[in-house]
């Protein structure tokens, strides 16, 4: 067994595991006096963990509700709207949800491929117009 020494410099304690630890080991948190989180970066992860499974049945529905306002469920319900594939290509699996980043408002569910499409067309339709121009101008 390797002997622990003492930390050096700025300590606290962690009310969780009650261990005392250098303050490099807790989060930062700029709404705390001293501005760090209550509980070391492990026990705060799985307090974390614990809580967006109790409150959003898990990370996924958490992140879901966060960014789009939406549950695991009201997706499923699209893609089996959209037959499981992309809302746009309709050939390849639909794993992103695409929304209308003005309005926030969810559109559907698309393949990597046709959302990072409509990312760098920056969602214009007049920039997909004339995509769709300079192909059939340079078509075979």
């Amino acid at each position: 067994m390797e002997l622990q020494h003492p930390p050096t410099g700025p300590t606290k304690r962690c009310p969780s595991c009650k261990v005392t630890k250098p303050t490099d080991e807790f989060p930062k948190n700029r709404a705390s006096k001293d501005g760090l989180a209550d509980y070391c970066k492990p026990c705060h992860n799985r307090i974390m963990k614990e809580q967006k499974a109790r409150l959003y049945g898990g990370e996924r529905n958490y992140l879901l509700n966060l960014r789009y306002g939406i549950a695991e469920a009201e997706v499923l319900a699209l893609l089996e709207q959209q037959g499981g594939t992309c809302a746009i290509c309709r050939i390849k699996p639909a794993v992103h949800v695409d929304h209308d980043h003005a309005t926030g408002r969810v559109r559907g569910i698309l393949c990597f491929a046709c959302n990072r499409g409509l990312g760098k067309a920056s969602d214009s339709i007049e920039v997909l117009k004339a995509m769709i121009a300079y192909l059939r101008e340079h078509s075979q």
